[in-house]
């Protein structure tokens, strides 16, 4: 699932993908990328993500199924996006992408 992610979108800088409890199952970065976060930031960041989601999935009987969420930092975007019931994906690319990028990335997830 990762390298067709990373295919899918030039403009994609870091991809992981994590269960619920915060263990990282894989990671994919881009040739060249310096990751922005230390490897704990990132953990960090992750379970931050993980907990929000499941507060997301307490109000889905309202609201919907959660698709995907998108946080736009100044030094990046980062999108999350639950897979299944189990696991989640974090993706990052550049703030100035064109949100375009969306449609390449749930197009590489079919």
């Amino acid at each position: 699932m990762l390298d067709s992610v990373m295919k899918s979108d030039d403009r994609i800088r870091y991809a992981t993908v994590c269960d619920l409890e915060g263990s990282v199952l894989g990671t994919k970065i881009r040739e060249g990328i310096q990751p922005l976060l230390s490897e704990e930031e990132h953990k960090e960041a992750l379970v931050y993500a993980i907990n929000a989601m499941k507060i997301r999935e307490k109000l889905s009987a309202k609201l919907g199924k959660n698709q995907y969420v998108l946080a736009v930092y100044e030094n990046l975007c980062r999108m999350t996006m639950p897979i299944g019931n189990k696991y989640m994906l974090l993706l990052t690319w550049g703030p100035d992408t064109p949100l375009d990028i969306l449609k390449n990335i749930r197009n590489a997830l079919k």
